[in-house]
């Protein structure tokens, strides 16, 4: 690859720049971000060739473009740039949430005329609670899973294109329809972040006693509660369907356990228990198996 452009470059694009650096894919990295504040930590930072607020200076002629902005901003960026992209040049993302991001990337590539371009969704399960490019890291993605889910502007070229890009930077690619990857996220991300915040109102709020006793336990169980507000209102509210369906069905699964409490039934609490440990066991030997 001769250029990569990456738009927005907080802890995910900043960690796709480094990443792209460190492992010597790309022979030329521009960058693009909004604010000046951003841009000058980003060319103190010497991560890339071109760093800059406008946007033609950073994708003409760029090999393939990296999306990494929240999902409500992609079709601004969008619009942006694809007046200034190159012929059969590639666009991907890290968004969350991939039926509205796929969706909305064909539909402007579709208006604007621009049927030598195309796009690959991407979502690499690689965030953090951290934001900001001060906390971008080269390895972010090492051993990272990463769904790439193709739309009607995907063809094979521009889909192997991306496939080795986030190969080359670590990760080990899932295949999936937008709409599986959607209902698939909500149960393994967006569905433990609603968990662990709702976990700490009802542990903390009311009564600041239960602070001075929470462990490392309580700590590893909320940290992702630590996340951006803003951000994860936006990634809920655009999957909220999906969401909604998973957090019913985790409603019904407390509503059961509450019952074999208040039926005083240790057979069918311990029984819930051993198989929540054996699920868990298992994530834990596949997870080693991949490594």
């Amino acid at each position: 690859m001769r250029h990569l452009a990456v738009l927005g470059p907080g802890l995910l694009g900043g960690s796709v720049a480094l990443a792209a650096r460190a492992s010597g894919v790309t022979d030329k990295v521009s960058l693009w971000a909004r604010r000046s504040e951003a841009l000058g930590e980003l060319r103190s930072s010497n991560v890339a060739d071109i760093v800059s607020d406008d946007i033609c200076d950073v994708v003409s002629n760029a090999d393939l473009v990296v999306i990494a902005t929240p999902v409500g901003a992609l079709k601004g960026v969008l619009d942006m740039a694809l007046p200034y992209l190159a012929e059969d040049a590639v666009i991907t993302d890290v968004c969350s949430v991939k039926g509205v991001v796929v969706s909305t990337a064909d539909e402007r590539i579709l208006l604007a005329k621009r049927q030598d371009v195309a796009f690959v969704g991407a979502h690499p399960m690689a965030g953090s609670e951290l934001t900001g490019f001060s906390n971008a890291r080269a390895d972010l993605f090492s051993g990272a899973a990463c769904a790439i889910t193709p739309g009607e502007s995907t063809t094979e070229s521009a889909e192997k294109r991306v496939r080795e890009f986030w190969g080359l930077l670590g990760c080990h690619l899932i295949g999936l329809e937008p709409d599986d990857h959607d209902a698939l996220v909500a149960k393994i991300s967006h569905l433990p972040h609603l968990c662990a915040s709702a976990l700490v109102q009802t542990a903390v709020a009311g009564d600041t006693r239960a602070v001075e006793l929470a462990g490392a336990g309580f700590r590893d169980s909320t940290r992702i509660a630590l996340g951006s507000p803003a951000m994860w209102t936006e990634i809920l509210g655009e999957n909220r369907e999906a969401v909604s369906e998973v957090l019913s069905e985790h409603i019904k699964e407390l509503a059961e356990v509450l019952e074999i409490l208040r039926g005083n039934d240790n057979e069918g609490l311990s029984r819930f228990l051993e198989d929540a440990k054996n699920h868990r066991n298992a994530l834990v030997v596949s997870s080693a198996k991949e490594q």
